[in-house]
C-alpha cells in the first residue's frame, strides 16, 4: 500500500467511532506493571504503579490466634489467621464504561468506601495515580489507563485447619493429595479460594503459597467453592492441567461431586408444603435439569424442568416409594463408595431452575432461570435439634445450587442465614460467644463516641464519612520529610481511627457467619493420570452428630 493509499484510508476512517478490542486482546500489549501489591516501608507515591506482587509477605504481620473471646482461658483447637493492617495498592485497568469520564467521577461512583471529598484529596496528594503519575481531578480516563489507589488495608480474619492433638505443628491447610500436576486440599469455611472483595492475603492461594513456597505463582483455579462452604478443593499446578480438569468438570459424564449438609427438619417431609412440585414418572425424566420432550421437533429441547422423582441406590426409578421412605431409609454415610453410590439409600432427584437476582451481592433464588438438578439421600437425623444430615450430588453447577434447592424443598441448611437458616442454629456456644462479642464491640463503640455504629458490621464494612475524613485530617496533614508513605497512610487511616487502639478482629469474626453446614466431600474426575477419586474426612459438625443420629 502506497503513501497515498494510506492517507485515503485514514481519511475514510476519520470520524468513525472505534470499538474497544476484546479484553483478552487489550491485555496482550499492556505493560506488566499492572496488578496489586504490598507497599514496602520506604516506598513513595511515585512507586505505586510498580508491581509489588513479589514483595515478601513478611512485611505484613500475620498472627495465628485461637478462636475464643478475650480473657477466656479455655483451650480451643480452632484457629484464626489474622492479618494486621498494611498499606496496599489497588490497581486496575480502565473498564470500558469508565472511558471519557473524569478520574474523580470514576472513583466517586464506582468505589463506595470513601466520600467524594476524600477522593479529591487522594488524587491531589498522589494516593491515586494514573499510569504511575499524579493527575488532576478532571483527568479524562482513556483506554489502557492503569488506575492505582494506595490504602491502609484491613482484612477480615479467616479460619484455618484446627490444631491436631497428634501434630503440634498442624498445617494451616490440610492437603489430601499432591503430585506434579495438582494439589487437593480440605478448604476451611470462611476462606475464599483466591483474593476477592475484602480478602487478599487471607485467601487459600496465598496461604498455600506461604505453607509451601514452591507453589507460589503455580496455582490455577479448577472449580468454584463458596467462601462459606468447606471441603475438597482441586487446584492445578499449571494452566494446561487446569484446562484439562476444567473440561472434565464441564463434561458431567466424566465427573461427579458429593457434598454433605445439615438441614432443618425431617428431610424431605416439608417438600409438599414449601414447593409446587410434581412427581415425574420413569417414562419422562429430565436430564441435567432440562426437558427434552418428544415431538417438539427440536424447537425447544432445553426447557427447564421443575419436578422430582425417586430412585433406588443404583439409579432405578421406583414409583412405589414416597417421600417418607426417603427419610426413613437412613443409610450410614461411611458406606459411600468411590463412585458416589450409597448402597441401600433412596435418592430424591430434584430439578428446579435457579437464577441470580442480585449479582453485586451474590444473591440467587430458585424457581426460574437456568436449569439445575441435584440428588439427595438421608444419612441421619438428630431429634434434639430437629436436623437431618443429607448427601447431595449436584448434576449441574449453578451458583448456590445446593443451598437454593434445599431451601426450595423447605429444608434450608440450618446455619445458612442467606437462604432460610439461622446463623447459630443448633450451636448454643457459638450463639453465646456472638452475644458476648457484640457487647464488647458496643462497649468499644461507646468509649470511642460512636455508639450508633452497628455491632453486626466490621470496622471496614461501613463507608467512611466526610466527618471522619476531616477528623483524621486527610488533606490537612502532610507527609513529613522523614516519614515513609507507609507511616503516613497509617497515621491518616479512617479504619485505624475507628479502632481507637482496640483489637476487634476476633470479635468481628464471632459476630459474622463462621461458615455453613455444607461440605464438599468427594470428587471423582478424569485427569491427566486417568480417573481418580478424592475424598476428605467428614466435617466435625456431622461427626459430632453421629452419636445422636438415628
Amino acid at each position: 500500500m502506497g503513501k497515498t493509499d494510506k492517507y485515503e484510508k485514514k481519511q475514510a476512517n476519520h470520524g468513525k467511532k472505534r470499538g474497544m478490542k476484546p479484553r483478552s486482546k487489550r491485555n496482550r500489549n499492556r505493560p506488566s506493571r499492572g496488578g496489586i501489591g504490598i507497599l514496602t516501608g520506604m516506598q513513595t507515591s511515585k512507586d505505586l504503579s510498580q508491581d509489588d506482587t513479589d514483595s515478601s509477605s513478611s512485611l505484613v504481620q500475620i498472627d495465628i490466634v485461637p478462636l475464643k473471646l478475650p480473657g477466656d482461658n479455655r483451650e480451643s483447637n480452632r484457629r484464626l489467621r489474622v492479618i494486621r493492617p498494611y498499606p496496599f495498592t489497588f490497581a486496575t485497568y480502565a473498564k470500558e464504561r469508565w472511558l471519557g469520564r473524569t478520574v474523580l467521577d470514576v472513583y466517586n461512583t464506582e468505589f463506595g468506601s470513601y466520600p467524594k471529598c476524600y477522593y479529591e484529596t487522594a488524587i491531589k496528594e498522589g494516593r491515586i495515580l494514573v499510569n504511575g503519575e499524579k493527575v488532576d481531578c478532571e483527568y479524562i480516563v482513556k483506554g489502557n489507563d492503569e488506575l492505582a489507589h494506595v490504602v491502609h488495608r484491613h482484612e477480615p480474619a479467616v479460619e484455618i485447619a484446627p490444631v491436631q492433638e497428634d501434630s503440634p505443628e498442624s498445617p494451616y491447610i490440610k492437603v489430601i493429595h499432591e503430585d506434579d500436576n495438582l494439589i487437593v486440599v480440605d478448604k476451611p469455611s470462611t476462606l475464599p479460594i483466591h483474593p476477592c472483595g475484602g480478602y487478599n492475603l487471607n485467601s487459600l492461594f496465598h496461604i498455600l503459597s506461604q505453607q509451601n513456597p514452591s507453589l507460589k505463582g503455580n496455582l490455577f483455579n479448577v472449580h468454584r467453592l463458596d467462601r462459606l462452604t468447606s471441603g475438597l478443593t482441586i487446584i492445578a499446578k499449571s494452566s494446561q492441567t487446569a484446562t484439562v480438569l476444567g473440561k472434565c468438570i464441564m463434561n458431567r459424564e466424566k465427573c461427579h461431586k458429593v457434598y454433605i449438609a445439615r438441614v432443618k427438619g425431617k428431610f424431605p417431609l416439608n417438600a409438599p408444603l414449601n414447593s409446587h412440585l410434581e412427581r415425574t414418572t420413569s417414562a419422562l425424566l429430565p436430564s441435567n435439569g432440562e426437558w427434552n420432550r418428544p415431538g417438539n421437533n427440536g424447537l425447544n429441547p432445553c426447557e427447564a424442568a421443575t419436578c422430582y422423582w425417586l430412585t433406588d441406590w443404583m439409579g432405578q426409578v421406583d414409583e412405589t416409594v414416597v417421600l417418607n421412605d426417603v427419610f426413613e431409609t437412613r443409610t450410614d454415610m461411611n458406606n459411600l463408595t468411590e463412585n458416589g453410590q450409597l448402597p441401600g439409600a433412596i435418592w430424591l432427584h430434584l430439578a428446579v431452575p435457579v437464577t441470580v437476582v442480585d449479582e453485586k451481592n451474590g444473591v440467587c433464588q430458585a424457581g426460574s432461570g437456568k436449569p439445575a438438578q441435584t440428588s439427595f439421600a438421608v444419612v441421619g437425623y438428630d431429634q434434639e435439634t430437629d436436623s437431618t444430615i443429607v448427601l447431595a450430588k449436584p448434576e449441574t453447577g449453578r451458583t448456590h445450587q445446593i443451598r437454593l434447592h434445599l431451601q426450595y424443598l423447605g429444608h434450608p441448611i440450618g446455619n445458612d442465614p442467606n437462604y432460610g437458616g439461622e446463623m447459630h442454629f443448633g450451636d448454643t456456644l457459638a450463639q453465646q460467644m456472638c452475644e458476648e462479642a457484640k457487647k464488647l464491640i458496643n462497649a468499644y463503640n461507646i468509649s470511642a463516641g460512636d455508639a450508633s455504629r452497628s455491632v453486626d458490621t466490621t470496622i471496614s464494612d461501613t463507608p467512611a464519612t466526610k466527618m471522619e475524613i476531616e477528623k483524621v485530617g486527610i488533606g490537612l496533614h502532610k507527609q513529613e520529610v522523614n516519614e515513609s508513605l507507609m507511616e503516613f497512610i497509617k497515621r491518616t487511616c479512617v479504619w485505624c481511627n475507628r479502632n481507637k487502639g482496640k483489637d476487634r478482629t476476633v470479635l468481628e469474626f464471632l459476630v459474622r457467619s463462621q461458615g455453613i453446614w455444607l461440605h464438599a466431600l468427594q470428587y471423582q474426575v478424569e485427569g491427566p493420570e486417568g480417573t481418580v477419586c478424592y475424598q476428605t474426612d467428614f466435617p466435625e459438625w456431622s461427626v459430632k452428630q453421629s452419636s445422636k443420629l438415628n
